[in-house]
């Protein structure tokens, strides 16, 4: 997973992501922010999950979900649990790679260490 932090012209952390996953750019960007609290929040969950103690978290964003389990984390838009039309016109598909991006557990430790560090550095 290939991703870099930058700051925009107002100074606020901003994620970008690659391809496949830019739905962790709006999910770090927009949901998770500078909230330190919230982070560490993270960190227990997933701590409570390799102890196992919980088989699964989730955290409720105001446009996208985290969810965690011990071995992967998905972020998903909660526009994908809207009801879709039964039927779409012939040739047509409902269109939600920007939507969903998933990775391994490890992975993301890695990434919400690297946001939180990069968060607290003003």
């Amino acid at each position: 997973m290939n991703y870099q932090f930058i700051r925009d012209q107002q100074g606020s952390p901003v994620a970008e992501f690659d391809m496949g996953s830019e739905t962790f750019s709006q999910w770090f960007t927009q949901e998770l922010g500078t909230d330190q609290h919230k982070i560490e929040g993270i960190f227990n969950a997933i701590q409570e999950l390799q102890s196992r103690q919980i088989k699964e978290f989730v955290l409720q964003g105001n446009e996208i979900n985290l969810l965690l389990d011990p071995d992967e984390v998905e972020v998903r838009s909660k526009i994908l649990d809207l009801e879709a039309p039964e039927e779409l016109p012939e040739g047509t598909q409902f269109y939600d790679q920007e939507s969903i991006a998933g990775c391994g557990l490890e992975d993301f430790i890695r990434v919400l260490q690297s946001w939180s560090d990069f968060v607290s550095d003003n």
